[in-house]
C-alpha cells in the first residue's frame, strides 16, 4: 500500500516522513517500510519458520509539483496540519477534495454519456448511474468514502480524492496536546491524530534509556509514532492475518469483513480457485499450542468454509485442490 504525505509548507511533512521511515537526514522522498508485527514474530518462533515476511508500506513525501498526481495514485493520504485552528484547515482541505472530485466526475459523466449514445453497453450504464449517485453525495457536502469503496470498478483510474482514506496529523507541541484531545476522532476512512512531530522524532532518535527518562520527565505515556501503523490499518479499514509454515511466516492485509476465500485469493489466485477449507486459529492459540502440530494434538484447529469472516490476528492454512 502507498500513503502520500501532503500539507502546507513548514507544516512538518518531512518530519513525519522521517519518523515513519527512519530516513532522517537523507534526501529521499519515497521509502518502503516493513510493518513489524510482534504477533507474527511470536508465531514464526514457535513454528520454526525459516523467514518472516512483513507487510510493506510505501510512504511518499512528494515535491509540490508532484503532490496532486501522487495523491491521486495513493491508497491513502496523510495530511499534516500546523495551524491555529486545525479543524478549519481540515475542513477546508476536505471541501477542496469534494470540488476536485466534482470536476473530475462531471467531465467523466459527459464522456460516458456520449459513449453510451453510440453503444448501449451495460457496464457503461452502471458507470453512469454510479457517477450520478456520487455527484449527488458530493452536492450534499459528503466525501465519497462514506458511501463507496475505493475498489469500486466504476471509479477505477479516476483518482478521486474524497474516496481515499485520510489521516489528518495535527502537529502541535506536547504541552498543548491535552487541550487538543477533543480533536482526535475516527470516522469511516478518516482519522485525526495529534502529534508533536519534532519531539517524537528527537525521542525516537535517542537511546532507549534516555528516551524513557525524557518521556517520564515530560509526562509522555506513549509515542504516537509507535502505533501509527495500526492507525493506518484502521483508516484503510484493514485487518491483518497470517500464514505460518516451516519455510515462511507472512503477514497479509484484508478488508475488514473479508472472507476466507478472499484471504485465499490474496495468497494466490490458484489457491482461491481450488479452495476446500481453511484451518484457522487465533495467533494467541497458535503460540500457546506451540504451532500447527500442537494445535493438531490438542484438537484446537477450527475448520472453516469459504464464507468464514476472517478476524484480525487469525492464522490461516488454506487447503485447496491443485
Amino acid at each position: 500500500m502507498k500513503l502520500v504525505i501532503f500539507g502546507q509548507p513548514q507544516a512538518g511533512k518531512t518530519t513525519l516522513f522521517e519518523i515513519l521511515t527512519g530516513l532522517g537526514g537523507r534526501e529521499k522522498h519515497l521509502a518502503v517500510v516493513k510493518a513489524k508485527d510482534p504477533r507474527l514474530e511470536e508465531a514464526a518462533k514457535v513454528e520454526g519458520s525459516g523467514r518472516i515476511t512483513y507487510i510493506h508500506i510505501s510512504f511518499v513525501d512528494p515535491s509540490s509539483r508532484e503532490t496532486l498526481n501522487e495523491m491521486r495514485a495513493g491508497d491513502g493520504l496523510l495530511h499534516v496540519v500546523r495551524d491555529d485552528n486545525p479543524l478549519n484547515r481540515i475542513d477546508q482541505v476536505e471541501k477542496e477534495f469534494l470540488q476536485r472530485d466534482r470536476e473530475t466526475l462531471e467531465g467523466t459523466l459527459e464522456r460516458a454519456k456520449k459513449e453510451f449514445s453510440k453503444r448501449k453497453d451495460k457496464g457503461l450504464e452502471r458507470k453512469i448511474k454510479a457517477i450520478e449517485r456520487a455527484l449527488e453525495i458530493l452536492s450534499e457536502g459528503k466525501p465519497l468514502r462514506e458511501t463507496f469503496s475505493r475498489d469500486d470498478v466504476e471509479f477505477s483510474g479516476l483518482g478521486l480524492l474524497s474516496l481515499k482514506p485520510i489521516i489528518h496529523v495535527v502537529n502541535s507541541k506536547f504541552e498543548e496536546i491535552p487541550s487538543l484531545k477533543t480533536l482526535e476522532q475516527t470516522a469511516k476512512g478518516r482519522a485525526v491524530v495529534v502529534m508533536d512531530l519534532l519531539t517524537e522524532k528527537e525521542l525516537l532518535q535517542s537511546g532507549e534509556e534516555e528516551r524513557k527518562l525524557l518521556m517520564e520527565e515530560f509526562g509522555i505515556k506513549e509515542l504516537k509514532a509507535e502505533k501509527f501503523v495500526q492507525t493506518i490499518y484502521e483508516a484503510l479499514d484493514l485487518l491483518v492475518f497470517f500464514t505460518v509454515g516451516k519455510k515462511e511466516a507472512r503477514a497479509w492485509t484484508l478488508k475488514k469483513g473479508g472472507t476466507a476465500l478472499e484471504a485465499a485469493g490474496k495468497i494466490h489466485t490458484d489457491i482461491a480457485k481450488g479452495f476446500v477449507r481453511a484451518e484457522v486459529a487465533s495467533w494467541e492459540e497458535f503460540v500457546q499450542a506451540g504451532g500447527w502440530s500442537g494445535l493438531h494434538r490438542a484438537g484446537k484447529i477450527r475448520m472453516e468454509g469459504k464464507e468464514y469472516k476472517v478476524k484480525d490476528g487469525d492464522v490461516l492454512n488454506i487447503r485447496f485442490n491443485k
